[in-house]
């Protein structure tokens, strides 16, 4: 990871929300992100967290009934308010996204040449048009033998459908990184694949990222691609980012109720807080706070087993509780968290 120079992305104080029947449903409530060129940063949460809306805002793909105010920089320019040609621009070279479905997302009527070679023309101005039609062929060639597509041309030459899952994804990451952009964002990009094209989708994108030196937002629920390829990871809940720190001190000393939660939900044979084999997983109870009507103070002390009354209707800022490591949460910090941030710090 490289953290020379200005952020590849900043996000601050990213508020979106969409009409309902009942009100505005506040669906991402002051979001802060920073993400280095050639970092990796995943933003991780259950459904409904906030996620995929807050980079479809960056990226502005909101439909127009969506309100979002903040800012966003992107390569040192905002993006927040940016006209429709100036967020063209942007898109490509500035930032290409990987969807979660590519079958939803590919043209199902449209071979893959020609939306390889649109995207490509789209974007490469009047000396892209001057170079012609075989120079962008075989620019999409080489973008799909790049991904590890083992006949490109046939691949050209197929529509979506006839493509296995694992195939039509690597496509969508070639169209995603056709203008070599400074930051990828993937929207749970792996969660459709098997466990076998997940593999390869991950090394894929983590040796396009060392080739290039891309910046990737992961988008996931999935905390075992977290722990596979990310740098930093930020955890969201209700619209906001709850804890955020490196991977390893993370993993290693969570400590925000909700994370704690996360992390016990997943199945581990060997738990390393007894050094014994775990069999029970925890089920969270409860469900998220409404978008409508959020709470004001902690989102998840309604179903928080620690929570006390100063959870209760008192804002939660990010608090640093350890190098690179910020919790929002009143609640103390764990025992176990405190000699493993005391080990980290040396």
């Amino acid at each position: 990871m490289s953290e020379v120079g200005p952020p590849a992305l900043q996000v601050d104080d990213l508020h979106v929300s969409f009409p309902t029947p009942r009100g505005p449903a506040h669906v991402v409530r002051g979001l802060d992100l920073v993400v280095a060129p050639g970092e990796t940063l995943a933003v991780v949460g259950e459904s409904g967290s906030g996620k995929s809306v807050s980079m479809l805002a960056v990226l502005g793909l909101l439909p127009g009934s969506a309100t979002v105010t903040g800012s966003a920089v992107l390569g040192g320019r905002q993006v927040l308010g940016a006209s429709e040609s100036d967020l063209r621009s942007l898109r490509g070279p500035g930032v290409g996204m990987v969807f979660q479905d590519p079958m939803t997302s590919l043209n199902p009527v449209l071979t893959v040449r020609r939306q390889l070679v649109e995207g490509l023309r789209a974007h490469a101005g009047r000396d892209g048009a001057r170079r012609g039609k075989d120079a962008l062929l075989g620019r999409a060639r080489q973008l799909l033998d790049e991904v590890g597509l083992p006949d490109p041309d046939r691949a050209l030459r197929s529509y979506p459908h006839q493509l296995s899952g694992g195939q039509r994804q690597r496509v969508m990451i070639a169209i995603a990184l056709a203008h070599d952009p400074a930051v990828l964002v993937a929207d749970e990009a792996t969660t459709a694949l098997d466990v076998t094209v997940q593999a390869q989708i991950l090394a894929l994108v983590q040796r396009l990222q060392d080739e290039h030196g891309t910046a990737v937002v992961w988008i996931t629920h999935d905390l075992g691609v977290v722990a596979g390829v990310a740098d930093r990871v930020a955890v969201m809940y209700s619209g906001r980012v709850v804890e955020t720190g490196t991977t390893d001190s993370l993993f290693a000393a969570p400590t925000h109720p909700y994370t704690r939660g996360l992390l016990a939900s997943l199945p581990d044979i060997d738990d390393p807080a007894t050094g014994h084999d775990r069999v029970d997983l925890l089920a969270m109870p409860g469900l998220p706070p409404d978008p409508v009507d959020p709470p004001a103070g902690c989102a998840f002390a309604p179903r928080c087993p620690i929570a006390h009354p100063d959870c209760v209707g008192h804002p939660q800022q990010l608090r640093e509780v350890g190098p690179d490591h910020a919790v929002a949460s009143r609640c103390p910090v764990p025992r176990r968290s405190v000699e493993q941030q005391e080990v980290a710090r040396g």
